[in-house]
């Protein structure tokens, strides 16, 4: 499973417990690091490579958190 198939998971599984926040880090390279954090205390956190077919669709999607 990929990280955005995770990451989609965890929102799906997460939605009803409340905002969802989120934050990305740059990393060397290009790569990035993405958390997620649940109102009930469940995290998620990934380490993308700019390699990684679903890094662009990462970025759009925790897009979403920062606004």
């Amino acid at each position: 499973m990929g990280v955005y198939a995770e990451l989609r998971g965890f929102v799906l599984t997460h939605r009803e417990c409340g905002v969802l926040r989120g934050a990305t880090k740059e990393l060397p390279g290009g790569a990035f690091r993405l958390a997620v954090v649940c109102p009930c205390g469940a995290r998620f956190g990934r380490s993308v490579s700019p390699q990684d077919p679903d890094a662009d669709r990462l970025r759009e999607a925790l897009a979403v958190f920062h606004a």
